[in-house]
């Protein structure tokens, strides 16, 4: 697999704005996954697609994809660690405006979450959930999104149809050897039609 080169690094520093001496974080510095496109999903970790709003936690300050910045609650500040977090304001099935409030103006309700499911880390995607996994043992304000390994397609689809059974949107599958780099990645797909047929192709290696 690619690893992240030199230059996406200089292309990603870049591309960076900043703001007072601050740099704005916004989706170019975000890594995102495509559709599924019947690629073989066996051996790849699924997790719900959560429906809320994308949040980014720079280490200091929350922002959300347009490059606005969260106003978060005090407590939050003082709970998340000092590492780069990538996930979703949540406040759980049929919650979307509840967290659309949160992220607009700061209107965060005790069922509000940051479910974080990848941090800028080293590594790749099973070694940065161990790292989740330790910085967010008993967060009170976040939680590591949980990830289950699919051992064939057809059970991701079976996943999926169950998420979708219980009010989810659909499923992400991530591939395992994948390393956190800004933009576009085909090593993380989201899955939301759980009647979509498929057609395997090609394995990522």
């Amino acid at each position: 697999m690619e690893r992240r080169s030199e230059n996406s690094e200089q292309g990603l520093h870049q591309s960076r704005q900043f703001h007072g001496g601050r740099v704005i974080i916004d989706e170019s510095m975000m890594m995102h996954g495509g559709d599924w496109a019947g690629e073989d999903l066996a051996g790849w970790w699924i997790s719900e697609k959560l429906h809320g709003c994308r949040a980014y936690w720079d280490g200091d300050a929350m922002w959300t994809r347009n490059g606005n910045q969260v106003r978060i609650p005090a407590a939050w500040r003082a709970w998340l660690p000092a590492i780069e977090l990538d996930g979703e304001l949540w406040a759980g099935h049929g919650g979307f405006t509840a967290a659309r409030l949160a992220t607009q103006y700061g209107r965060f309700t005790p069922a509000m979450r940051f479910m974080v499911f990848d941090a800028r880390l080293p590594g790749d995607f099973l070694d940065r959930q161990a790292a989740l996994h330790s910085a967010l043992v008993a967060n009170p304000c976040a939680a590591k999104v949980s990830h289950t390994r699919a051992p064939s397609t057809a059970a991701a689809l079976e996943q999926l149809r169950a998420v979708r059974a219980r009010g989810g949107e659909g499923i992400i599958a991530r591939h395992p050897r994948n390393v956190y780099a800004a933009g576009l990645t085909r090593e993380i797909l989201k899955l939301k039609d759980p009647a979509d047929g498929y057609a395997p192709v090609q394995e990522v290696r």
